[in-house]
């Protein structure tokens, strides 16, 4: 868990997809980064980023997820019902330049 003083902003999230129950154009393993939580990365359908965005957040955040095994991922169906899983996560900080 993150420290309440901590500038959690600096850290990017990853999103992977994991699980494919039906017709959609990405694919398993197919990853995107958000560079900050209102990114839209490029790439990335739309049945996916908007259900995704609270999560990331919250994860940008270091909030521990649901996940009984590592809650420091997410994982998230897309708005299909038949759609995709996908897992995310916090990775290294973004580099100061």
């Amino acid at each position: 868990m993150s420290e309440l003083n901590e500038d959690f902003s600096k850290y990017m999230i990853r999103i992977t997809c994991e699980e494919k129950l039906g017709k959609c154009r990405h694919e398993l393993g197919d990853t995107y980064v958000y560079r900050h939580a209102l990114d839209y990365p490029a790439g990335l359908c739309p049945g996916i980023q908007e259900p995704a965005r609270i999560n990331v957040m919250a994860c940008q955040a270091g909030v521990p997820s649901w996940e009984a095994d590592d809650k420091s991922i997410y994982r998230i169906h897309c708005m299909s019902k038949k759609g995709t899983v996908w897992k995310i996560e916090r990775i290294q900080p973004i580099e100061e330049t």
